[in-house]
């Protein structure tokens, strides 16, 4: 999860001018403003805070990211950060020469020692006690999202009534929540949060349907591009993010099973343009919902001070953005129309996590 507020962005200018000394005075390459020069070609190099208890650091190659715990802002002395960035500009060295396969072996030492620095590059972490000091879970968020959650799980009840309510609770806890937020929006350094939900190596009229249903969740939803992929960010406060990630998750495998339950039903239901006529139908059916319910939740003001405050976070993040929209394509009006109906009756489920259990420190 990546973080934004003015103190984080005083923090990684201050890394970016750390990064710029060490490449230029140690590594003797060439940085200007976020690109080095490496044997004449003109390398992207990211610089992100995030918020994560198993890493310190990373390098991803894919989006050439350089990212640092958040943690580090307030426990890392100057030494330990600069060899915590050099330890992943060894990374960035080692992808260039070496390709994606190369951790922390040979070919990695054999970096770190060529630019003269020694075995605590290599193994960075060593500086810094985070073992006895794993990020603390906030006891409000977990508290809320599991309350959401089985607000969401009750949505797929047999029980007309039952299924009304719970929409109705989820719909008006969510508002309250981010009513609450939008009070706090006065504070100077307010903490915005950015979470990556979902990737894949091409964009598809399902991962705009998902798109299109996270707007409901009160999270502006971006598509973003890296090597070779793509990724879909959710930008909001901690809770809605995380409430985000979780419902991305479930739909990426729910609407899977939807279209394969709908195909079996309709047997004209064939080929890319009936499956993608079903997916906006879903989210348009879902949409729809929602839209109904919050009209019996909110008032149209108080939904209007969320999205003012939802633009001004996402202007914190990105200053310029475009906008996603399904394009009708093609369209079947079956598919479309089961669609519709399947997303009146969506229900997000629990029981969906990603999460691999895997502890790094640096990678």
């Amino acid at each position: 999860m990546f973080l934004y507020s003015n103190t984080i962005k005083a923090f990684i200018a201050r890394v970016r001018e750390d990064v710029r000394e060490i490449i230029n005075a140690e590594m003797n390459l060439k940085m200007d403003r976020s690109r080095v020069l490496y044997k004449g070609v003109l390398y992207p190099l990211n610089i992100v805070v995030f918020e994560d208890n198993s890493r310190l650091g990373y390098f991803d190659s894919r989006t050439y990211e350089l990212g640092l715990s958040k943690k580090l802002m307030f426990q890392a002395k100057d030494k330990v950060l600069k060899n915590i960035i050099r330890h992943e500009l060894a990374h960035f060295v080692a992808y260039i020469l070496h390709g994606t396969h190369v951790m922390h072996g040979d070919e990695f030492k054999n970096i770190c020692r060529s630019y003269g620095w020694d075995t605590e590059v290599e193994r960075a972490y060593g500086n810094v006690v985070l073992e006895n000091d794993k990020i603390e879970g906030d006891l409000k968020t977990e508290k809320l999202l599991e309350r959401l959650k089985k607000l969401l799980a009750l949505t797929s009840s047999d029980n007309p009534h039952e299924r009304e309510l719970a929409t109705l609770k989820a719909n008006q806890l969510l508002l309250e929540h981010n009513l609450d937020m939008t009070r706090q929006t006065h504070v100077e350094d307010e903490t915005v949060y950015v979470k990556r939900v979902l990737e894949a190596s091409r964009k598809q009229t399902k991962h705009v349907a998902i798109y299109e249903i996270l707007k409901t969740f009160f999270v502006s939803p971006v598509f973003n591009h890296g090597r070779g992929i793509f990724y879909l960010e959710v930008i909001g406060d901690k809770t809605s993010v995380e409430l985000a990630e979780y419902v991305a998750h479930f739909l990426d495998l729910e609407l899977e099973n939807m279209w394969k339950d709908a195909s079996k039903k309709n047997p004209t239901f064939k080929g890319l343009t009936a499956k993608n006529s079903f997916f906006r139908g879903v989210s348009k059916g879902y949409v729809e919902k929602i839209e109904t319910q919050k009209k019996k939740t909110a008032q149209s003001f108080e939904l209007a001070i969320i999205e003012k405050n939802l633009a001004a976070q996402m202007k914190t993040v990105y200053s310029r953005i475009g906008h996603s929209s399904m394009s009708a394509g093609t369209h079947h009006h079956g598919a479309n129309a089961a669609g519709i109906e399947s997303g009146r009756n969506l229900s997000i489920k629990p029981g969906v996590s990603n999460k691999s259990g895997k502890t790094l420190l640096l990678s």
